[in-house]
């Protein structure tokens, strides 16, 4: 019988030193790394995304990092896909090591999600139409009664956005919302393999520090020169540059007023903000180790090892 994988979830906020960790955790256990880091998916932009270094990579085998090219997109749906590709490839290795701060691709990853339907504005103005006429709810219910008894029963002609919703999605995609869901159900409880998860956890004013520390070498390893080259090629309307780091970059080049360390203050805050919104939502994290940041390397690596030999 085929043994399963082990996976270790290196999860936090920005600046917490989880990459650190991912990386010596992975050397110790013979492991691999995927990123799970929104921006880090992402080309040309390095210093801004704290990818990885070079002789960091060289290391350990990165997957799942710097391979989107401007003007693509990523998505959770787009990440979740490449994910499972990404498994297929490496169907006989273990320990893997999932690390990043962007809480919904992790979600994706354990949980499944919900498929993206896409409305076309056509469908969606037609509907609002019939909605509109007198009797039209009613006529819009006895539509999905015929098509989807089974969902019907569970709405009141009255709820208007939950029939409309459901007789867009009945003529997008040609088939009942009940069958729509059940396939989500499917999607939902589809990562069954070991799975550990693991935080480091730092005391607020030493995180301020941390992160103060880290944009300062952002400033000082070119992040304005990186994005005046992305900004030179006509890519400020691209989804990273929207991301901390950047955003603030751009503006202040941009204004024409570019003062350092008024730029430092202004991304160290942000980096904050982005720093609590993580906190909160991976506080929310079922069966999460939060271990401390500063002295709980051992503790973490302890931890791994014995989810490992379980």
């Amino acid at each position: 019988m085929k043994s399963p994988r082990h996976f270790i979830f290196v999860m936090g906020s920005t600046a917490s030193g989880k990459s650190d960790w991912a990386l010596r955790l992975a050397l110790k256990f013979n492991g691999v790394i995927l990123n799970c880091d929104s921006v880090q998916t992402y080309q040309k932009v390095e210093v801004g995304a704290a990818k990885p270094t070079a002789a960091e990579r060289a290391l350990v085998p990165h997957y799942l990092l710097d391979y989107v090219a401007p003007p693509q997109e990523m998505t959770a749906g787009q990440f979740l896909r490449d994910f499972n590709r990404c498994l297929e490839d490496l169907k006989t290795v273990s320990p893997i090591f999932v690390v990043g701060g962007t809480g919904f691709y992790f979600r994706a990853i354990e949980k499944g999600m919900y498929p993206v339907i896409v409305v076309p504005e056509e469908v969606k103005a037609q509907v609002l139409l019939e909605m509109q006429k007198d009797q039209g709810p009613e006529h819009l219910w006895q539509e999905l009664r015929n098509l989807d008894p089974e969902y019907a029963a569970k709405l009141h002609s009255a709820d208007h956005y939950r029939l409309g919703r459901a007789i867009e999605l009945i003529r997008t995609q040609g088939r009942s919302v009940t069958a729509i869901q059940a396939e989500f159900a499917q999607l939902e409880s589809q990562f069954t393999e070991p799975l550990l998860k693991i935080a480091p956890l730092w005391d607020r004013e030493i995180l301020k520090q941390r992160i103060q520390q880290r944009t300062k070498a952002m400033i000082e390893k070119g992040l304005v020169a990186e994005t005046e080259n992305l900004l030179a090629e006509g890519l400020e309307h691209w989804s990273p540059l929207s991301s901390v780091g950047y955003r603030e970059t751009v503006a202040a080049l941009k204004s024409g007023h570019l003062e350092l360390e008024n730029l430092k203050e202004e991304i160290s805050l942000s980096t904050r903000q982005l720093a609590k919104k993580q906190k909160t939502w991976f506080q929310r994290e079922k069966d999460l180790h939060w271990i401390p940041g500063g002295t709980g390397y051992d503790q973490a690596q302890e931890r791994v090892e014995k989810f490992l030999n379980s």
